[in-house]
């Protein structure tokens, strides 16, 4: 008996079909570490949920460590704001650095902190709260400065900021940010530093809004698995244990999955329990798929539940006619058409559906939801109905 190598909902240790991404980023690594430069852009791989940019940021993390740097991870819109929030990352990172060099940076962290209407670093999770006093753009700068100065001091290769979900940062944290690496950039500073980070599809406007040059910013979306990355990612895992999938069955849980990272774990996850944990030498079989399937429909099922609740009336009648179109691409102007509005009377819509993961743009004119699977539940779960009620 093993247990299972799949990892739904959980930040995946192995990343296939993400050579492109891993390729970029590391050029930018080795940019930073091996010239001891600044990489002025931020870079922000953007996607709906599921589709493994925490995966990917975390395998980043774990190779810009593996080369010596410090590295600093944030989620964004947590209990503080964005920019305290790194500050006490910093903090807690580099606490047991020598004493002198500590002790600058704290002397600059509480500063910092200061300047941004918090009454110091050691209090920052309990005293910040959103709206606090903006600024602190030099004072970021030089905290920035002075970590890598130190970094340097304590043998480290540089240092490297990782933000998640950086579409829920608050504007000052995000406007503090922008204009510290514009500032760090236009001086040409060489400060042995980058920022990586990662959101949902709504992440370029909720940074346009707040900061005027997102020429500083790259943005980078993150698709679906192609499908020999995902029959990579299914049967790697299981062979790593000595335990292969058939043909068929791996072939049909693929084709399932339509590319979609965490459907893939649910199957595979599902599939394994269903084959009673096997051990070296076993074989998962069409069986143990479509008996697998049942559990991994609940759990579907219930994601699908809780995403549709959440939706207002009038983002359900837009859901209702999208799944109402099948289920893959639709075109916006069909969706309009079904419920009897203009294509304008859907933008509100169609932006808070974005906003909240349940669908993405998938070419000029064209949606999709983000999980397969979602337009069937929404056909079964609801009477058809198209009309748009009032919010």
């Amino acid at each position: 008996m093993q247990p299972s190598p799949y990892t739904p909902g959980e930040v995946a240790r192995e990343i296939p079909g993400r050579a492109v991404q891993l390729a970029q980023m590391e050029e930018r690594l080795a940019y930073l570490i091996d010239l001891q430069r600044l990489v002025g852009r931020i870079r922000v791989d953007v996607a709906a949920r599921g589709i493994g940019k925490t995966s990917l940021l975390r395998e980043v993390q774990r190779r810009a460590e593996a080369r010596g740097a410090l590295t600093v991870w944030v989620t964004a819109g947590e209990d503080m704001g964005l920019i305290p929030a790194l500050a006490a990352e910093i903090h807690r990172k580099t606490h047991d650095w020598k004493a002198d060099t500590r002790a600058r940076l704290r002397e600059l962290l509480e500063h910092l902190t200061v300047s941004l209407g918090v009454p110091g670093i050691a209090r920052v999770e309990a005293t910040w709260a959103a709206g606090a006093a903006a600024g602190g753009v030099r004072e970021f700068e030089e905290v920035v400065r002075e970590t890598a100065a130190s970094a340097r001091d304590e043998g480290r290769s540089g240092v490297v900021l990782f933000i998640d979900e950086i579409q829920s940062a608050d504007a000052d944290g995000l406007r503090t940010l922008g204009y510290a690496w514009q500032h760090l950039q236009s001086e040409g500073s060489d400060v042995p530093a980058a920022v990586f980070a990662a959101g949902l599809p709504n992440s370029p406007e909720v940074i346009a809004n707040v900061v005027t040059f997102s020429e500083r910013f790259a943005y980078r979306p993150l698709e679906r698995l192609p499908p020999d990355a995902a029959m990579i990612a299914l049967g790697g895992a299981a062979r790593a244990l000595g335990v292969e999938w058939d043909s068929a069955a791996l072939a049909e849980a693929v084709a399932t999955a339509q590319g979609y990272p965490y459907t893939l774990q649910l199957i595979g996850d599902a599939t394994w329990a269903a084959a009673g944990y096997p051990d070296a030498g076993a074989r998962l079989t069409i069986e143990h798929l479509q008996q697998g399937s049942v559990a991994m429909s609940a759990d579907l099922n219930a994601l699908f539940r809780a995403r549709w609740e959440k939706a207002t009336a009038g983002e359900q009648a837009f859901i209702r006619a999208m799944a109402a179109l099948g289920d893959g691409l639709v075109r916006r102007a069909d969706v309009a058409r079904v419920m009897g509005v203009t294509s304008d009377e859907l933008s509100v819509p169609r932006a808070r559906l974005i906003d909240k993961g349940l669908i993405d743009v998938a070419g000029r004119g064209e949606l999709q939801f983000t999980i397969p699977g979602f337009a069937e539940f929404v056909r079964s779960y609801t009477d058809g109905s198209t009309a748009i009620p009032q919010d």
